[in-house]
């Protein structure tokens, strides 16, 4: 943060403000958010075993709970640091795509506290544009 802020104050290109803001931003979002859409598919397809055991649901819950701990941290390193100008757009796309991940983390919480399966399927949706705009982030992320 400090080293991004002290390029900015001394006049540094606007390149290389860039370069930092992903390498410091960017990077670390996009791995995270991978740890989470990556390893959902798994964790659904054991609880879908059978929703009802006690076991398969605390499991899926724990998964729940990391995944939000995970969103904090996002959230977190989002704020650490102002987007340049020129990543602008690429920035708003960047928090659009964990917010999706985010509502869908809620919804498959809903669906814990009462096997409502509207939620499931919410969310589930909202994973799919979630990896969906992720993909789209890593193609655009040449372009820089």
């Amino acid at each position: 943060t400090s080293n991004y802020q002290a390029q900015v104050n001394q006049g540094y290109g606007k390149d290389e403000a860039i370069s930092l803001w992903f390498k410091v931003v960017y990077v670390p979002i996009d791995r995270i958010m991978g740890e989470i859409i990556n390893v959902f598919p798994a964790k659904l397809k054991d609880l879908s075993a059978d929703p009802y055991d006690d076991e398969l649901m605390a499991t899926f819950c724990e998964f729940i709970e990391k995944s939000q701990k995970k969103l904090k941290k996002i959230k977190d390193v989002y704020q650490s640091l102002k987007t340049p100008l020129e990543a602008k757009h690429f920035s708003l796309s960047l928090y659009q795509c964990f917010s999706e991940l985010q509502d869908g983390i809620n919804e498959w919480e809903r669906y814990t506290a009462g096997y409502v399966e509207n939620y499931l399927h919410d969310g589930n949706e909202m994973l799919r544009k979630a990896k969906k705009k992720r993909l789209l982030l890593k193609k655009e992320k040449i372009i820089f």
